[in-house]
């Protein structure tokens, strides 16, 4: 019996030690599916004010931090959805040479408005290399369960790949949302 418990007190152990090493990436992981969300205060904002930045926000061309595409402006709920195209480019050396790798995500954002507050969500996150998206929650899966990961082009990301593939996207998704941050409480009356 005290053998029984102590192999269970060790596969929990184990068990416990993959839940951390994944949370310790800081990525939003619940309810089966990789979600950040961010609820920003902001002091004497009207919502319409919001509301119109964030419209205008995925409206505008930002050629630094992300490609968008306003798919949804609801006035009545103060939601304004849109699908965004992000990357970070990271050097590596090659002998004498420096090459450059392009991580690129496509999300969703929505941003809903409320008077002095809103809230960022950023979901339903693709990792894209080439012509291939993959959903990142599959990405995720094979993390948790330490496996490297086929993509639909036939290459493959081990452990140590899916973990830089996640704290980049923890670097875009910081990026745009400070973007978003900025836009919002401009005011672009005249």
């Amino acid at each position: 019996m005290k053998k029984l418990l102590v192999m269970a007190l060790i596969i929990f152990t184990k068990s416990a030690f993959a839940q951390k090493d994944t949370v310790g990436l800081n990525i939003a992981f619940t309810n089966n599916t990789v979600a950040y969300e961010k609820i920003i205060e902001v002091p004497n904002a009207s919502k319409n004010m919001l509301y119109s930045n964030a419209a205008l926000w995925l409206a505008e061309t930002r050629p630094y931090v992300a490609d968008t595409q306003l798919e949804l402006a609801d006035p009545v709920l103060s939601r304004v959805v849109g699908r965004v195209t992000s990357s970070f480019t990271e050097s590596y050396k090659v002998l004498w040479q420096t090459n450059y790798f392009s991580h690129i995500y496509n999300f969703t954002v929505q941003i809903d408005c409320k008077d002095n507050r809103y809230r960022i969500r950023i979901y339903n996150i693709q990792d894209v290399v080439g012509t291939t998206y993959t959903p990142i929650d599959n990405l995720m899966y094979a993390l948790i369960n330490s496996k490297s990961y086929t993509l639909g082009n036939g290459g493959v990301l081990k452990v140590s790949d899916l973990q830089d593939r996640f704290r980049t996207l923890n670097t875009i998704v910081q990026d745009v949302t400070t973007d978003i941050s900025k836009s919002m409480v401009v005011d672009n009356s005249f």
